[in-house]
């Protein structure tokens, strides 16, 4: 029976064999290979999902197809080899639009191999490849083959970077229906100034007051030149509407009298009162490049400083084009009218030298031009130092303060003050007895000045003494009608100059010269002088006279010229018998030419 049940226990079963040995190890090798495996794939999964993260972080700089971290550009994309760099870092800042020109630029910002920098664009040349490929030699990274991809990343920014309005001329204007007045910033639309000009207010507004309290109150000469500049904005608010010219205010007299500190105090109440950059310049250039300077400014002065460093020996009509306001026509590249600059404003200027008296005798020059001669303009030199210390450091605030002052009057009510002022002061010049039949046009400049001198008073809520600005504008007047009143000034110098030349004309006695300028008959009530026409118009062109025909005009007018009806010569005999047309002047029997015999 035991031997049975052992049997029964046996059936189909195996007995257990041990493993080998090398079979154990190689199944252990494998286990760990594949744990291995697993692990380096789970290693793979994650930097990926870190590479899918980084290239779907916000960068620094963004739009929809184009990013940058401030240092590369890249173009977005979600395959797994991340965004795709085109280059160093270029990014558009900002635009601008010019209110002036109604043109856009771009601040374009980019990573040179050194450092970051900007550069100021025109819409035009960032969208196209080949303009931005001229920036090369700034440093910046754009070559052909990544061209296209910069101008589409500017393009995509255009909608969400900043956008400014800019300026580049300094004046009134009329802009989306109101009047605004542009200095550094402008009153009336956030825009900013980016032209040549320094005119950015520097220092303390109450340092600047404090000086004028100090050492301009009680100056009188300083409260003319104070009034001459600010007057500038007035003369641009209203000037248009009355049909003004620019103002042109020359200062004579020796190099110690101030002439050049008063210029700046002027200056200082729009910008810089410096060479470097500001509204003050210097005679030292051609006519052209110091009229170009004043190319749109309307109500903002620019000064001339020393008339002596000047080439030009006749200002005639350097003068003229200064008080016309425009610059000549020019033609640009593609031989079409360029548009003209034009300016309204008042210009200073100073010398030891009269720009009247340097230029041809002409009555309207005299009219154009306030000259302000043998004033004394500061105390001391002490004086003048301390108004330049503080001008040079603390400017730019005056101006604007006062222009703001304007926009908040009614513009009728500002010229109807100014067509009283200019009544009240021809009024005083004819009390005066210093005026001519020039004396009321020359009121429409000094009313301009003596208008601003009151609304300084009222805007800074000081004391000036305008009396005393008027005594002064009568002692310029009085000087101005001397050398003004055109056809005195042409008698004197024609009987000047046949005194200085008498042997050569004939009278009672025949002269023996060889060259005859003309002849001279004594009549009942005057003297009668007798030239031909080349010989009169050599000795106008003696006489600094432009033209002839204007010269016999005034003469004719004044009742001094002896002619035909419908002419300005008289036809007469000459010694062999024909008729010559010949110019014939009534010399005064108050002033009568003696006859000497000189022989």
């Amino acid at each position: 029976m035991a031997i049975k049940h052992r049997k029964r226990l046996g059936e189909g079963m195996k007995a257990k064999i041990p493993e080998p040995l090398e079979n154990k190890v190689t199944n252990e090798l494998l286990e760990i290979k594949l744990s291995k495996e697993n692990q380096e794939e789970l290693q793979i999964e994650e930097i990926e999902e870190v590479e899918i993260e980084e290239n779907t972080k916000m960068y620094e700089y963004e739009t929809k197809n184009y990013c940058s971290d401030g240092q590369n550009l890249f173009v977005k994309s979600s395959a797994k080899s991340g965004n795709e760099k085109i280059g160093r870092h270029i990014w558009p800042k900002e635009n601008q639009l010019n209110i002036d020109k109604n043109t856009e630029k771009i601040l374009l910002e980019f990573r040179t191999v050194r450092e970051m920098a900007t550069e100021l664009l025109d819409r035009h040349d960032c969208l196209y490849e080949r303009n931005l490929m001229k920036l090369q030699n700034k440093g910046i990274d754009i070559v052909k083959s990544n061209a296209k991809y910069v101008v589409e990343c500017i393009r995509e920014c255009e909608s969400s970077i900043i956008k400014r309005y800019i300026h580049s001329k300094l004046d009134f204007m009329d802009y989306e229906g109101k009047t605004i007045y542009k200095l550094h910033e402008a009153i009336g639309v956030n825009s900013t100034y980016v032209g040549t000009y320094d005119v950015k207010p520097q220092g303390s507004y109450d340092e600047y007051i404090k000086m004028i309290q100090n050492h301009v109150v009680g100056n009188v000469e300083l409260e003319f030149a104070l009034s001459s500049g600010v007057s500038s904005i007035l003369l641009g608010y209203i000037g248009e509407d009355l049909g003004l010219d620019s103002n042109i205010i020359h200062l004579v007299g020796n190099s110690t009298t101030g002439k050049s500190t008063a210029l700046k105090l002027a200056i200082s109440c729009f910008g810089y009162p410096g060479s470097n950059g500001g509204l003050y310049g210097t005679y030292n250039g051609t006519n052209n490049a110091l009229i170009k300077k004043l190319g749109g400014l309307k109500g903002v002065p620019y000064a001339l400083d020393e008339i002596s460093m000047s080439d030009n020996n006749n200002f005639t009509r350097f003068v003229y084009s200064l008080a016309n306001g425009a610059d000549k026509e020019r033609l640009n590249k593609d031989s079409e009218i360029m548009e003209k600059e034009s300016w309204l404003t008042t210009i200073l200027s100073n010398g030891e030298k009269s720009i009247t008296r340097s230029s041809n005798n002409n009555a309207g020059l005299q009219v154009r031009v306030i000259e302000a001669e043998n004033f004394t303009w500061t105390k001391s030199p002490e004086h003048a130092e301390a108004i330049n210390h503080v001008i040079l450091n603390n400017y730019g605030h005056l101006a604007i303060e006062f222009a703001q002052y304007l926009l908040d009057k009614n513009r009728n009510e500002v010229i109807r003050n100014y067509k009283q002022e200019k009544i009240n002061l021809y009024d005083e010049l004819r009390k005066r007895n210093v005026y001519d039949d020039m004396s009321m046009r020359r009121c429409s400049k000094f009313a301009i000045i003596i208008q601003t001198a009151f609304i300084i008073e009222e805007l800074l809520d000081i004391e000036l003494d305008i009396e005393g600005i008027v005594d002064m504008i009568v002692s310029i007047e009085r000087e101005s009608i001397k050398y003004r009143n055109f056809h005195k000034v042409v008698m004197d110098f024609i009987k000047q100059y046949v005194d200085r030349y008498r042997n050569k004309f004939d009278g009672k006695l025949k002269s023996n010269s060889q060259e005859i300028l003309g002849k001279i008959t004594d009549k009942e009530d005057y003297t009668e002088l007798q030239m031909e026409q080349l010989s009169f118009e050599l000795m106008i062109k003696e006489g600094g006279y432009e033209d002839r025909k204007i010269v016999l005009k005034e003469l004719k007018k004044a009742g001094f010229l002896d002619c035909e009806k419908d002419r300005l010569t008289r036809s007469r005999k000459n010694s062999v018998g024909v008729n010559t047309e010949y110019i014939v002047i009534k010399l005064p029997k108050d002033k009568e030419i003696k006859e000497e015999n000189n022989n």
